[in-house]
C-alpha cells in the first residue's frame, strides 16, 4: 500500500518532509519520490504526495559520522 500526503495551503516541501519523517532533511528525498511536482516550491491545499518508508539506512537519529557500530563504545558519550 502506498502512503501519501495531502498538503495544506502554503506548506513546503522541508514543512511536510518534517511532518512525514521527523526532519527537513529529507525533503530531498520526498522531493525524489515526488519529481511531477519540483516546480512548486509553496504548495496549494489538495496536492496529493507520495511518502514511500525511507530506506533502513535513512531510519538513524545519529549523523552519519556518529554511526556507531554494535558493542563499540561512542567516544561522544561522555560530553
Amino acid at each position: 500500500m502506498e502512503k501519501t500526503y495531502t498538503t495544506i495551503q502554503g506548506e513546503t516541501w522541508d514543512e511536510i518532509a518534517f511532518k512525514v519523517y521527523g526532519g527537513e532533511k529529507y525533503a530531498a528525498y520526498l522531493m525524489a519520490n515526488n519529481y511531477r511536482h519540483l516546480d512548486i516550491l509553496v504548495f496549494s491545499s489538495g496536492t496529493v504526495l507520495n511518502t514511500p518508508e525511507l530506506p533502513e539506512e535513512e531510519k538513524s537519529t545519529l549523523p552519519p559520522w556518529r554511526t556507531i557500530e554494535e558493542g563499540t563504545v561512542d567516544p561522544y558519550d561522555n560530553f
